[in-house]
């Protein structure tokens, strides 16, 4: 992973935590971020790598959620 591409995973993973914060549901995270890469053009490597990776950690936020709701 670039440095560049690093930063960008990063960047997403606290907007995203922000955001949750913030009382917006993962689906509408998930929407607004597979918009916005779809915008830019998700045909690009990295932009695809970006949006696989943030699909990862959004995975790993609902288990989270889901364990601490005692799902």
């Amino acid at each position: 992973m670039s440095q560049e591409e690093f930063e960008t995973t990063q960047a997403i993973s606290t907007v995203c935590f922000d955001l949750v914060r913030q009382g917006y549901s993962l689906n509408e995270i998930r929407s607004g971020l597979g918009n916005t890469m779809s915008a830019v053009g998700s045909d690009n490597n990295s932009a695809q790598y970006l949006l696989d990776e943030y699909n990862r950690k959004m995975k790993e936020l609902s288990d989270q959620v889901d364990f601490y709701c005692g799902k």
